[in-house]
């Protein structure tokens, strides 16, 4: 595993693969807006300048503020396993994972444990972290959408709740599980069976993940992702007000949280397609036109999907030029 992870590393040094990565990024938004104008581009254009450009912009930068919340919770995550990384190289490595958000369960995301490897952080550490941050998350939204049920008045908001108990403790005791003698045993004779497998990898990174993975360790970070999306959440809101949807804001919170966790459900590369289609036919249900719905589900994606991806390449083009220029230099002083 780290022999791969370092050879990745080494591939993120060079041009043509930094460039790759930014073609993806660019010709990903390209395709995403043509096929939204061949499904109707007229409703869309006028959705679009009903929302205005500056409107756009705001959102954009206020639905990226979330990246910083998100990142403090890793930072911590991967402090809680001894590693400190210099703060502001680490956030441009957190940023440039967002590439590669585009991929089920958000797994591009981990080449930044290639990228954190020179920091000496180990590849079970980061990938440990990565876990903590997809399960957080869940547990973020489903606090969203019990508070965002419990304003909109909803007499199921109990269900909310009931899930994140139950993935909450079901987790934690999954984690304490794994410090177990009997685990450890259970691990050896797995990897003598499945020699093909990085059996020893597996095993470090879910016993790093178990000691990052307490209680109220997971409740702080599940508020963190919480107060994240929920601002991205707050946009979606902004935007149908904007466009006279009638919906109230706690019900738009409610159709974001559902929509983003059926889209990561469904294991999809960031759940496109599904979020959208999910969002739509929420909105639709709501009394929403089809036209409008569609360019609300287009407009919400591109200021939170898009533009982190977006972020995420240019994070990347400006590690990988600063890294490039720093190991040609002792070559001109030469």
């Amino acid at each position: 595993m780290n022999k791969f992870f370092t050879r990745l590393q080494g591939a993120l040094h060079e041009r043509r693969i930094i460039r790759a990565i930014v073609w993806f990024v660019t010709i990903g938004v390209m395709l995403y807006l043509a096929a939204v104008f061949w499904s109707g581009w007229q409703s869309t254009v006028e959705a679009f300048s009903a929302l205005g450009l500056q409107t756009l912009v705001i959102s954009a930068v206020l639905s990226s503020s979330s990246y910083l919340w998100r990142f403090g919770r890793w930072e911590y995550s991967l402090h809680c396993l001894d590693n400190v990384v210099p703060r502001f190289t680490h956030l441009g490595i957190y940023m440039s994972g967002l590439a590669l958000t585009a991929t089920p369960g958000k797994s591009g995301e981990t080449f930044r444990s290639a990228l954190l490897v020179p920091h000496g952080v180990k590849v079970t550490h980061s990938l440990a972290t990565f876990l903590v941050d997809r399960g957080s998350d869940v547990l973020g939204m489903i606090l969203l959408g019990m508070l965002a049920a419990m304003m909109a008045g909803q007499s199921l908001a109990w269900v909310w709740l009931l899930a994140f108990a139950a993935i909450l403790l079901g987790s934690c005791v999954f984690a304490y599980a794994l410090s177990h003698p009997m685990v450890s045993t259970g691990w050896n004779r797995l990897g003598r069976a499945v020699t093909w497998l990085p059996i020893k990898g597996g095993q470090a990174t879910l016993e790093a993940w178990a000691q990052v993975w307490k209680p109220t360790r997971v409740s702080a970070f599940s508020v963190v992702a919480m107060v994240a999306y929920g601002t991205q959440a707050l946009v979606f809101a902004w935007f149908c007000q904007i466009l006279g949807t009638g919906i109230s804001s706690a019900d738009c919170v409610l159709i974001f949280v559902q929509a983003t966790l059926f889209g990561a459900a469904s294991m999809i590369p960031a759940g496109l397609g599904v979020m959208e289609a999910a969002l739509v036919f929420q909105l639709v249900a709501h009394g929403v036109s089809d036209g409008t719905a569609m360019s609300l589900a287009i407009s919400i994606r591109l200021v939170t999907l898009w533009f982190g991806m977006s972020l995420g390449a240019l994070s990347l083009l400006l590690l990988s030029g600063r890294d490039l220029s720093s190991k040609q230099s002792p070559t001109r002083t030469r």
